[in-house]
């Protein structure tokens, strides 16, 4: 089960991911977000990490992650055109994409309805959308796709919180063992 993390801003976080059994942390490029993150801290980041965990700049739409091309990944509702994206939305997609991340919910956090047509992308399919460590096993077991993100579903008080961390990551991976 791959999962990615969302909104990370620090080395501590990120390091504490990798640590925990993390495949990827996302940063956030869309200026507007509380969980955005400037391109060279994102930078510094990615720099004492590489090798180790795979990065992924996250924007509304690509331009947003063009300075951030030093991640392994660029997430965006546009970012259709090449084998290193991972593009998002919460319509069935069209178009060339590496994966495919569904989330209605658009950051709200909100827990997601998901359609019957993710069943068609399951060996690229990243579900997230109101997903935390108490429903994230339940979720995997019933949609059984190739990966899930959170990024407030592990959040305390709007800061990221490492317990809940290690028990998402803990529980995503538990349906690997079932």
């Amino acid at each position: 089960m791959f999962v990615k993390i969302c909104g990370i801003k620090d080395l501590q976080t990120a390091e504490a991911v990798i640590r925990l059994g993390g495949d990827c942390i996302g940063f956030v490029a869309h200026k507007n977000s509380k969980r955005y993150i400037s391109p060279d801290e994102a930078e510094k980041i990615v720099s004492a990490v590489k090798g180790r965990i795979l990065t992924a700049a996250v924007g509304v739409t690509s331009n947003e992650c063009a300075d951030y091309g030093f991640c392994d990944y660029v997430q965006a509702e546009d970012a259709n055109t090449s084998d290193n994206c991972i593009l998002s939305g919460h319509t069935e997609p069209a178009g060339v994409f590496r994966y495919f991340l569904y989330d209605k919910s658009r950051g709200s956090g909100e827990r997601a309805q998901y359609p019957a047509w993710v069943d068609g992308y399951k060996d690229r399919l990243i579900l997230a959308g109101g997903l935390n460590p108490d429903n994230v096993a339940e979720i995997v077991m019933t949609y059984k796709p190739f990966g899930v993100d959170v990024s407030s579903g592990v959040e305390t008080d709007g800061k990221k919180d490492l317990d809940k961390i290690e028990r998402f990551i803990k529980e995503a991976k538990s349906y690997e063992k079932r």
